[in-house]
């Protein structure tokens, strides 16, 4: 039976193994929602003050006080400070599988991505913290704004998920050693 070499790529770039291909195409697609969910929360931001005043008026049906609006645009600046740094792992993420794709990925370069990966999860991470309790001030005003939070402050599962990055990042710098040294011997 003949398999496919999943190291194997399209002249263009484009690895030939489905898994790697399908994977780089999510990646790809995840950026783009990133840019413009980001773009979004920063041009509703920009709307709120250009319509300041509709706006106020808003918040004044659900007894908000007019003064929320400079913590409403926090929170939408939070938010999307946090996909822009969502979209970075993710390029991270896309420049390794490309490294796989090409039959590279014990290169220190790879290591260097998985760091800052791990690094940008934990920012995430710091940034969830205001960001909850913006979402926990919005569930206590009188008449709940049409608010919808998920976020539950910082994550284990997050922070596990930087350490494993860190850990991972020093395994592909050994690796990278591993074979200069052995090519440097052959």
């Amino acid at each position: 039976m003949n398999y496919p070499n999943p190291d194997a790529v399209e002249p263009h770039g484009v690895p030939t193994d489905r898994l790697l291909r399908v994977v780089r195409l999510a990646l790809v697609a995840a950026q783009g929602l990133c840019v413009f969910t980001a773009t979004g929360a920063l041009v509703a931001i920009a709307i709120m003050f250009v319509t300041r005043d509709r706006f106020i008026a808003r918040l004044a049906e659900h007894r908000i006080e007019a003064s929320s609006i400079g913590w409403i645009a926090l929170l939408l600046l939070l938010a999307a400070t946090m996909v822009v740094l969502g979209f970075f792992v993710l390029r991270h993420l896309r420049r390794i599988v490309d490294s796989v794709a090409h039959g590279e990925p014990f290169v220190p370069v790879n290591a260097d991505r998985l760091n800052h990966m791990a690094w940008l999860v934990l920012a995430i991470q710091l940034l969830a913290v205001p960001m909850t309790l913006l979402a926990f001030w919005f569930d206590s005003a009188p008449v709940k704004p049409n608010v919808h939070h998920g976020s539950e402050g910082i994550s284990i599962g997050a922070l596990l998920l930087a350490l494993i990055l860190f850990i991972l990042a020093r395994v592909f710098r050994i690796g990278a050693e591993m074979r200069d040294e052995l090519e440097g011997t052959v």
